[in-house]
């Protein structure tokens, strides 16, 4: 069992709750990912990943994390996130997901599930999380959202009136559970990305962006 992620207070209670679990099984903390990487950890490991399904920066983590150890299990801990995210987290590689509050709870049965084969997501979620499924026309509207056009500019590019470029929106907005173009925009480019099996962000998300270093 590998321990990894860079939220120090959430890797102590991860890895109580494995110890309390099997105190004689092995156990191994590393919050590098490029030493995680190096270790060549095959089917017989799990890694269990302190991350936020929400924050990109860290499903980057997952998704390279994932590229590089295909066959080994990941259990992601993560603060209480949206379906939406979940789904992300799912579409970036996890096997599993847990909820930072019900840590010490459902570790356990979780990493237990994982070892046989299952995936497991918070029952409260498991009905949203099956990934969208968006007619031509949405996801066409979605592309050019994504590009950063207007209702009007899309509806010039496609013929039709702003009135029905704002439905089609409203419909997948309401399919990804958001209320903004850029949650929209930045979804579908993960499952547009996803779809494609192309890589994600490789930047090292263990070293801060600027931005985050002083938040």
């Amino acid at each position: 069992m590998v321990v990894g992620g860079e939220a120090a207070e959430t890797q102590r209670r991860i890895t109580a709750a494995l110890e309390a679990r099997d105190p004689d099984a092995p156990l191994l903390e590393i919050n590098d990912l490029e030493q995680l990487i190096e270790l060549k950890l095959d089917a017989t490991a799990i890694i269990v990943l302190a991350c936020d399904v929400d924050r990109p920066r860290e499903m980057a983590t997952l998704r390279r994390l994932r590229r590089e150890v295909r066959e080994t299990a990941i259990v992601a801990v993560s603060p209480t996130a949206t379906g939406t995210g979940v789904r992300r987290a799912l579409d970036a590689g996890a096997d599993a997901i847990v909820f930072e509050p019900k840590l010490e709870e459902t570790l356990g049965v979780t990493v237990s599930a994982v070892w046989s084969g299952q995936s497991v997501v918070p029952r409260k979620l498991r009905a949203s999380v099956e990934r969208p499924a968006f007619s031509h026309r949405e996801r066409q509207v979605l592309s050019f959202v994504s590009q950063g056009l207007t209702n009007a500019q899309i509806a010039d590019r496609l013929f039709l009136s702003e009135s029905t470029i704002k439905s089609h929106l409203s419909s997948a907005f309401a399919k990804f559970g958001v209320r903004s173009r850029r949650e929209a925009a930045a979804l579908f480019l993960e499952l547009e990305q996803s779809n494609a099996g192309l890589p994600g962000d490789e930047s090292d998300p263990f070293s801060p962006t600027p931005s985050e270093a002083t938040t």
